[in-house]
């Protein structure tokens, strides 16, 4: 019995808190977070902080391969699909990566390239190609 009163108690103290708040969805919401924290402190336990609710982002590490974008890892695909078996230059792997629905200018392309170089990923050599003209072709070790 005692119980009961005390739960009487502790509605009539949460709705007495909440009495101004015009928003009947508010209200309830207010109601209910100051009736647990009465609760709560009659039971001895200190009642959460607003901060603790809140939700906490995941570490960046725990991030999955398949949330990279961007050119670098658009390259690190067309890597281990192979495309790189035999040598290409900018311009090819520039072609397949439009074929591939990523649409990415050949400046922003070489960052990318020199750091998968860089990394021993692909390898970087010098070409000749028609003329005297000397270009990179990129390919797997």
């Amino acid at each position: 019995m005692t119980t009961e009163r005390n739960y009487a108690e502790l509605v009539s103290q949460a709705e007495k808190a909440v009495a101004a708040v015009k928003d009947p969805e508010l209200k309830r919401v207010a109601f209910q977070k100051v009736l647990d924290d009465l609760l709560a402190l009659q039971s001895g336990v200190a009642p959460r902080k607003p901060s603790a609710e809140k939700k906490s982002r995941p570490a960046a590490s725990t991030k999955t391969k398949a949330a990279k974008s961007g050119p670098q890892a658009y390259v690190e695909e067309m890597t281990e699909d192979g495309f790189f078996k035999k040598p290409k230059t900018i311009a090819q792997v520039k072609a397949e990566l439009e074929n591939r629905g990523h649409h990415i200018p050949l400046t922003s392309l070489s960052g990318p390239l020199q750091k998968l170089t860089q990394r021993r990923t692909l390898r970087r050599q010098r070409s000749k190609a028609s003329g005297n003209k000397e270009t990179f072709v990129y390919s797997e070790w």
